[in-house]
């Protein structure tokens, strides 16, 4: 019986040490230039979402030149609403400073029909939605603006200025859809 145990010993010693043995440092440097020689030889590693989306999303000329209208028309509405912000900070505006209102509030409005006319691609629908919101805000705010007459009501400013801040944050959220679309797109 002791010799059964001591063979039971010693072949779970012999497995344990043959299982337990590490690569050698020629095995090693194998598997690492083995590693390195894979990336190099045609195995591009895609380094984030935009990347990858621009392999596994077809996207037509259609699309890339709608998305490039689109990027600019965010980016000179942008510019135009945030020029509108200082009339804000003021208590009365004079009829100089309502001129200077309606007339970005004009640029705004001639930027939005040259844009809202062009064929729109069926994935900008979501854009196209808020991109509504924000002309009804827009729309209000030069409503409120064409009513005002100077001397202006500090409570007509305050109207102005809710309607100014909701198209803000409409406009954030064009912003958002349209970034969302670029990387869907791989067009970032």
């Amino acid at each position: 019986m002791a010799n059964i145990r001591l063979s039971i010993w010693l072949a779970v010693l012999l497995v344990i040490i043959t299982a337990c043995g590490a690569d050698s440092e020629a095995d090693i440097v194998e598997d690492v230039e083995a590693q390195q020689s894979a990336t190099s030889t045609g195995m591009k590693i895609l380094t984030n979402d935009t990347d990858q989306n621009k392999r596994r999303v077809q996207k037509s000329e259609q699309l890339e030149n709608y998305a490039d209208e689109a990027g600019y028309y965010l980016n000179q509405s942008a510019t135009l609403l945030m020029q509108l912000s200082p009339y804000f900070d003021r208590a009365e505006l004079s009829t100089s400073d309502l001129n200077d209102v309606l007339s970005i509030l004009t640029t705004i409005r001639n930027e939005r029909d040259a844009f809202i006319n062009l064929e729109r691609p069926r994935a900008f629908e979501g854009f196209h939605n808020v991109h509504l919101s924000t002309l009804m805000e827009i729309d209000a705010l030069e409503r409120i603006f064409r009513d005002m007459r100077s001397p202006t009501h500090p409570l007509q400013i305050d109207n102005a200025r809710v309607h100014y801040e909701n198209a803000i944050m409409s406009h954030k959220l064009m912003e958002r859809e349209y970034l969302t679309l670029m990387e869907e797109y791989g067009m970032y």
